[in-house]
Order: structure tokens, then sequence, then C-alpha cells
């Protein structure tokens, strides 16, 4: 080979290099010959795909979290509707024992046996328990455990009532 085209051939592709070395576009889509060349040589095209793929596997973790926190989401507002509707059938429960109660004094009064103050008593607390009943109807406290201490309450007062009741019909 001849000097003179060992130095051209050196200088051409020195210019090569030099032409991929100097700033290119990374985007494939606009990257011209040399950039293209100079992003294969260098490994920008292949960063670019790591990063791509980087990216969606982030995207798709993403996804897998935001399915999982929506299926507890979902899981929760079932659970919390059965308590809700557990609680309401509780409260309808009270009511018609509330009910049963008030008809059960009525009776007594009438009995001759009864004892008045007795049944006075009694009156007043099953007015309490009745609009402790309704303002928990009303009024559900926002925690399940307040409403569960509440209507427990109610259902020990309710027992009481029946006892009292009962009791002050016997004969002495």
């Amino acid at each position: 080979m001849s000097p003179m085209l060992t130095k051209t051939v050196i200088l051409a592709a020195g210019l090569a290099v030099s032409l991929g070395a100097c700033a290119r576009e990374q985007d494939p889509n606009n990257a011209g010959y040399f950039s293209g060349i100079g992003n294969v040589v260098d490994g920008t095209y292949d960063r670019r795909v790591a990063e791509r793929e980087q990216d969606a596997q982030r995207a798709e973790q993403m996804a897998r979290e935001m399915q999982a926190r929506a299926s507890a989401a979902q899981a929760e507002a079932r659970a919390t509707g059965a308590s809700l509707t557990a609680a309401e059938a509780r409260n309808r429960a009270q009511k018609a024992e509330l009910a049963r109660l008030d008809i059960a004094l009525r009776e007594a009064s009438r009995n001759r046996n009864a004892r008045a103050e007795d049944l006075a008593a009694a009156r007043v607390r099953l007015d309490a328990a009745k609009r402790r009943q309704q303002q928990l109807e009303q009024h559900p406290p926002t925690s399940q455990s307040q409403r569960s201490a509440e209507q427990a309450a109610i259902d020990a007062e309710v027992k009481a009532l029946d006892d009292m009741i009962l009791h002050s019909t016997r004969a002495e």
C-alpha cells in the first residue's frame, strides 16, 4: 500500500472515530449514520434498552402493588359491610326486645300484686334504654369496639329490666 493511501485510510478512520465521538443524537429515530455508529460502538443503545426494561419492570411492580392494595381495600370494605350488617341486625333485635319489655311492663302494671315503685323505676330505666338504643342507631360510634361496647351495655340493661319486671309482679 502506498504511503498516500495509508494516510488516507488512517485519516478516514480517524475522521469516522472523531465524528462518532462528537456530540451525537442518542435517539435512534433522530440519529444519523455517524451518531448511530457511535451509539452502537459505545453502548448507548444498549443502555437505553436496559433503562427502558427497568422502567417497564418498575411499572409492572407498581401495578402489582396497586392491585394488592385494591384487593386489600375491597376485602376491608366487605368486612366493614358485614360488620355493619351485623350491627344493624343487633339494633333491630334490641328494638324488638325493648318493645317486648314495654308490653311486659304495661301488663305488670295491671297486676294487683305488682310493686308500683319497682315498676316506676323499671319504666324510667326502660325509657333510658330506648333513648340509648335510638341514639346508637341514629349516630353510631365510628369504631366497631365502641359500637359493640354500647350494644353490650344495652343488652345488659335489657336483661336487668327483664328481671326487674319479672320480680316486681311476684307475690311476696
